[in-house]
């Protein structure tokens, strides 16, 4: 019997870029996936950091109309389907006096979440309203690594959700790394922080997944060059990725063309789909 299973993003690609092989694998073991992506709703009168990503885009003014076009292509090219759930990005979210919120890249990542209490709880409605959760055998939220503001909002609101949920305790929760900011390097502490009390769970992927995953991320033309610097890097930080997670593990290396690729599990006991449960 098929399984149905659901990947929340916080923008239209993290979840393919995080993790686009495993959720390739998992459908071609006949399963169906689902990718749900929180902020997907584009203000009116832009911001000048608004303004200057989206130059960055090389896109107009339907900006978020042409990236929930690049996130179904990306997602088709899986195998997966999509939810735009519509809550407004961070780059458009604005004060009471109609000011931006954000005013400079960096205060994405330095702006503690719970100053957008209110957002979180607009998630949590939506989720309520939008996601039936009975209907998927499993659940996967980014840990949030890179501490981008909408990445730790959707994780809180996720876990709010879930406990708002009736029987959402006999629905497992996964949790993976956020790609690419786990590359860059810059969150030193986010496995004592943000993995604090989580248990890690292995998945062995082929080479293909990767390749596929990969084919899926160049659907979204107008991320790649605010992401990387060139293609080759992209390709270059996806293929190691793939390989420090060898390394990382504790199992020999084989000679075989697999590797490995982790996320994290709410409850001990909880088997991860496809998984192996070594440590």
């Amino acid at each position: 019997m098929n399984k149905h299973f659901l990947f929340i993003s916080a923008h239209l690609d993290d979840a393919v870029i995080s993790c686009g092989d495993y959720i390739h694998e998992l459908i071609q073991n006949h399963n169906l996936v689902t990718i749900a992506t929180v902020f997907t709703g584009m203000g009116t009168e832009l911001s000048m950091l608004a303004r200057i990503l989206h130059k960055k885009f090389g896109l107009g003014t339907e900006t978020m109309d042409i990236r929930k076009q690049e996130d179904i292509h990306a997602a088709e090219a899986l195998g997966a389907s999509v939810l735009h759930l519509g809550v407004l990005e961070c780059i458009y979210r604005k004060k009471q006096d109609g000011s931006p919120i954000y005013g400079k890249l960096q205060d994405l990542f330095e702006t503690d979440w719970r100053n957008e209490a209110e957002v979180m709880e607009e998630i949590v409605t939506v989720f309520l309203k939008q996601i039936q959760i009975d209907n998927y055998d499993g659940v996967y939220v980014p840990l949030g690594i890179g501490r981008h503001v909408d990445h730790c909002l959707v994780r809180a609101s996720a876990e709010q959700f879930r406990l708002r949920t009736a029987d959402s305790s006999q629905i497992p929760f996964f949790y993976y790394e956020d790609l690419p900011y786990l590359s860059f390097h810059k969150d030193l502490s986010w496995e004592s922080e943000l993995a604090e009390g989580l248990y890690a769970k292995w998945i062995t992927l082929r080479r293909c997944n990767l390749k596929a995953k990969i084919y899926a991320v160049t659907k979204y033309r107008s991320q790649l060059r605010l992401l990387w610097r060139s293609k080759y890097r992209m390709l270059k930080q996806m293929a190691g990725h793939a390989n420090a997670a060898y390394a990382d593990h504790k199992a020999a290396r084989s000679k075989s063309r697999d590797y490995r690729f982790k996320v994290y599990a709410a409850n001990a006991k909880d088997s991860v789909p496809l998984g192996e449960d070594l440590t």
